[in-house]
Protein backbone atom coordinates (compact mmCIF):
# COMPACT_ATOMS: atom_id res chain seq x y z
CA UNK A 1 0.00 0.00 0.00
CA UNK A 2 1.34 3.69 -0.94
CA UNK A 3 0.60 5.85 1.43
CA UNK A 4 -1.41 9.16 0.93
CA UNK A 5 0.07 12.94 1.33
CA UNK A 6 -0.61 13.72 5.42
CA UNK A 7 -1.00 17.16 5.30
CA UNK A 8 2.12 18.34 4.41
CA UNK A 9 4.08 15.53 4.94
CA UNK A 10 4.48 12.57 2.03
CA UNK A 11 5.98 8.92 1.79
CA UNK A 12 8.57 9.02 -0.55
CA UNK A 13 8.25 5.98 -2.44
CA UNK A 14 11.05 3.85 -3.46
CA UNK A 15 12.83 0.27 -3.96
CA UNK A 16 10.59 -0.15 -6.85
CA UNK A 17 7.15 -1.31 -6.64
CA UNK A 18 6.97 1.65 -3.13
CA UNK A 19 7.93 -1.27 -1.38
CA UNK A 20 10.44 1.44 0.83
CA UNK A 21 8.43 4.56 1.94
CA UNK A 22 10.32 7.14 3.79
CA UNK A 23 8.18 10.03 5.40
CA UNK A 24 8.98 13.72 4.67
CA UNK A 25 7.59 17.39 5.33
CA UNK A 26 7.94 20.14 3.15
CA UNK A 27 8.23 22.92 5.49
CA UNK A 28 6.63 26.40 5.52
CA UNK A 29 9.62 28.10 3.43
CA UNK A 30 9.54 24.91 1.38
CA UNK A 31 5.53 25.73 0.25
CA UNK A 32 6.52 29.34 0.10
CA UNK A 33 9.38 28.71 -2.60
CA UNK A 34 6.68 26.47 -4.64
CA UNK A 35 4.10 28.79 -4.44
CA UNK A 36 6.53 31.96 -6.12
CA UNK A 37 7.00 29.36 -8.93
CA UNK A 38 3.37 28.56 -9.31
CA UNK A 39 2.55 32.22 -9.74
CA UNK A 40 4.25 32.79 -12.19
CA UNK A 41 1.86 30.15 -14.26
CA UNK A 42 -1.41 31.75 -13.44
CA UNK A 43 -2.56 33.01 -16.78
CA UNK A 44 -3.32 29.94 -18.15
CA UNK A 45 -3.57 26.26 -18.22
CA UNK A 46 -0.53 26.36 -20.75
CA UNK A 47 1.55 28.64 -18.10
CA UNK A 48 0.35 26.71 -15.69
CA UNK A 49 1.95 23.12 -16.93
CA UNK A 50 5.23 24.19 -17.72
CA UNK A 51 5.30 26.60 -14.31
CA UNK A 52 4.37 23.01 -12.60
CA UNK A 53 7.13 21.18 -13.97
CA UNK A 54 9.75 23.50 -12.24
CA UNK A 55 7.78 23.51 -9.00
CA UNK A 56 7.02 19.48 -9.20
CA UNK A 57 10.59 19.19 -10.08
CA UNK A 58 11.65 21.25 -7.04
CA UNK A 59 10.02 19.01 -4.38
CA UNK A 60 10.33 16.32 -6.08
CA UNK A 61 14.94 17.02 -5.52
CA UNK A 62 13.81 18.38 -2.06
CA UNK A 63 12.50 15.24 -0.53
CA UNK A 64 15.19 13.31 -2.75
CA UNK A 65 17.85 15.24 -1.09
CA UNK A 66 16.36 14.61 2.78
CA UNK A 67 15.61 10.84 2.12
CA UNK A 68 18.45 9.64 0.34
CA UNK A 69 16.91 9.28 -3.25
CA UNK A 70 18.91 11.95 -4.91
CA UNK A 71 20.62 9.49 -7.15
CA UNK A 72 18.32 7.56 -8.17
CA UNK A 73 19.44 6.32 -12.02
CA UNK A 74 16.95 7.45 -14.42
CA UNK A 75 14.82 4.56 -15.46
CA UNK A 76 15.13 0.94 -14.35
CA UNK A 77 17.93 -1.52 -13.80
CA UNK A 78 18.16 -4.78 -12.38
CA UNK A 79 20.73 -3.59 -9.62
CA UNK A 80 17.81 -1.16 -8.68
CA UNK A 81 15.22 -3.22 -7.82
CA UNK A 82 15.11 -3.24 -3.80
CA UNK A 83 17.63 -0.75 -3.65
CA UNK A 84 15.77 2.04 -1.06
CA UNK A 85 17.85 4.71 -2.95
CA UNK A 86 16.31 3.79 -6.21
CA UNK A 87 12.92 4.51 -7.83
CA UNK A 88 11.32 2.50 -10.75
CA UNK A 89 8.34 3.83 -12.60
CA UNK A 90 5.37 2.86 -10.08
CA UNK A 91 7.57 4.64 -7.57
CA UNK A 92 8.23 7.79 -9.45
CA UNK A 93 4.37 7.93 -11.01
CA UNK A 94 3.45 8.03 -7.21
CA UNK A 95 5.85 10.21 -5.81
CA UNK A 96 4.71 12.81 -8.26
CA UNK A 97 0.94 12.38 -7.90
CA UNK A 98 1.73 13.15 -3.94
CA UNK A 99 3.67 16.18 -4.56
CA UNK A 100 0.97 17.68 -6.58
CA UNK A 101 -1.48 16.77 -4.03
CA UNK A 102 0.19 19.46 -1.74
CA UNK A 103 0.16 21.69 -3.84
CA UNK A 104 -3.35 21.03 -4.98
CA UNK A 105 -3.95 21.32 -0.94
CA UNK A 106 -2.25 24.63 -0.57
CA UNK A 107 -4.34 25.62 -3.92
CA UNK A 108 -1.91 26.11 -5.48
CA UNK A 109 -3.38 25.24 -9.37
CA UNK A 110 -5.84 27.47 -10.79
CA UNK A 111 -6.07 25.75 -13.53
CA UNK A 112 -5.71 22.36 -13.05
CA UNK A 113 -6.99 19.34 -10.76
CA UNK A 114 -4.75 16.22 -9.64
CA UNK A 115 -6.24 13.11 -11.28
CA UNK A 116 -5.75 9.26 -10.23
CA UNK A 117 -2.41 7.72 -11.80
CA UNK A 118 -2.56 6.00 -15.41
CA UNK A 119 -1.16 3.26 -16.96
CA UNK A 120 0.09 2.35 -20.44
CA UNK A 121 1.38 -0.94 -21.89
CA UNK A 122 1.41 -2.85 -25.61
CA UNK A 123 3.04 -5.67 -24.87
CA UNK A 124 3.11 -6.68 -28.80
CA UNK A 125 6.40 -4.35 -27.93
CA UNK A 126 8.36 -6.13 -26.03
CA UNK A 127 10.19 -4.76 -23.44
CA UNK A 128 9.77 -1.08 -24.74
CA UNK A 129 5.56 -1.77 -24.57
CA UNK A 130 6.11 -3.07 -21.21
CA UNK A 131 3.32 -1.15 -18.15
CA UNK A 132 4.24 1.96 -17.57
CA UNK A 133 3.01 4.44 -15.25
CA UNK A 134 2.86 8.05 -14.35
CA UNK A 135 0.78 11.18 -12.75
CA UNK A 136 -2.33 13.02 -13.45
CA UNK A 137 -3.43 16.73 -14.19
CA UNK A 138 -6.80 17.65 -15.51
CA UNK A 139 -7.32 20.59 -16.76
CA UNK A 140 -10.33 21.66 -15.29
CA UNK A 141 -12.32 23.32 -18.44
CA UNK A 142 -11.16 21.04 -21.56
CA UNK A 143 -10.87 17.55 -18.75
CA UNK A 144 -7.60 17.18 -20.61
CA UNK A 145 -5.79 14.59 -18.98
CA UNK A 146 -2.31 15.22 -19.05
CA UNK A 147 0.64 12.34 -17.98
CA UNK A 148 3.18 13.40 -15.55
CA UNK A 149 6.49 11.36 -15.83
CA UNK A 150 9.75 12.07 -14.71
CA UNK A 151 10.97 8.64 -15.12
CA UNK A 152 13.94 8.85 -17.16
CA UNK A 153 14.92 12.00 -15.38
CA UNK A 154 17.62 12.67 -12.75
CA UNK A 155 16.29 13.76 -9.92
CA UNK A 156 15.63 17.90 -10.22
CA UNK A 157 14.88 17.67 -13.74
CA UNK A 158 11.17 18.96 -14.57
CA UNK A 159 9.35 16.03 -15.26
CA UNK A 160 7.16 15.77 -19.08
CA UNK A 161 3.88 16.84 -18.75
CA UNK A 162 2.03 15.83 -21.88
CA UNK A 163 -1.71 14.56 -23.28
CA UNK A 164 -2.08 11.08 -21.79
CA UNK A 165 -3.10 10.06 -25.36
CA UNK A 166 0.04 10.92 -26.87
CA UNK A 167 2.03 9.73 -23.38
CA UNK A 168 4.65 6.71 -23.94
CA UNK A 169 2.87 5.12 -26.53
CA UNK A 170 0.44 7.11 -28.86
CA UNK A 171 -2.77 5.93 -28.77
CA UNK A 172 -2.94 5.82 -32.65
CA UNK A 173 -0.23 2.98 -32.69
CA UNK A 174 -1.60 0.60 -29.70
CA UNK A 175 -2.90 -2.78 -30.72
CA UNK A 176 -2.52 -4.65 -27.21
CA UNK A 177 -2.93 -2.88 -23.90
CA UNK A 178 -4.40 0.62 -22.91
CA UNK A 179 -4.69 3.18 -20.30
CA UNK A 180 -6.81 3.33 -16.69
CA UNK A 181 -6.56 4.78 -13.25
CA UNK A 182 -3.87 2.47 -11.22
CA UNK A 183 -4.72 4.39 -7.86
CA UNK A 184 -7.07 6.95 -6.57
CA UNK A 185 -4.71 9.16 -4.52
CA UNK A 186 -7.05 11.49 -3.60
CA UNK A 187 -7.64 12.43 0.31
CA UNK A 188 -11.38 12.13 1.20
CA UNK A 189 -11.21 16.42 2.14
CA UNK A 190 -9.03 18.65 1.48
CA UNK A 191 -9.34 20.18 4.66
CA UNK A 192 -9.33 16.63 7.08
CA UNK A 193 -5.43 15.17 7.10
CA UNK A 194 -6.59 11.42 8.54
CA UNK A 195 -3.65 8.95 7.39
CA UNK A 196 -4.99 7.21 4.21
CA UNK A 197 -3.75 4.63 1.77
CA UNK A 198 -3.87 3.56 -1.76
CA UNK A 199 -3.11 0.61 -3.81
CA UNK A 200 -0.27 0.58 -5.40
CA UNK A 201 0.35 -2.25 -8.79
CA UNK A 202 2.68 -4.96 -8.20
CA UNK A 203 6.17 -3.79 -9.59
CA UNK A 204 6.04 -4.85 -12.96
CA UNK A 205 9.96 -4.10 -14.41
CA UNK A 206 10.45 -3.32 -18.04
Amino acid sequence: KARLPEGDRVFVCSAYGCRTQTPFRFSAADLAEVKKMMAAGSASPAAEREAAKKAIAWMGHRADTAVGTAGDRPGDDMAGNGDPGQMDCVDVATNLTSYMLVMERHKLFRHHSVGSMHVKEDIRRGWSGWTHYAGILVENKSKQKFAVDGWLLASGKPPEIVEVERWYIDDNDLLFGGGGAVAVMKPASATTDPPQTASAPAPKKR
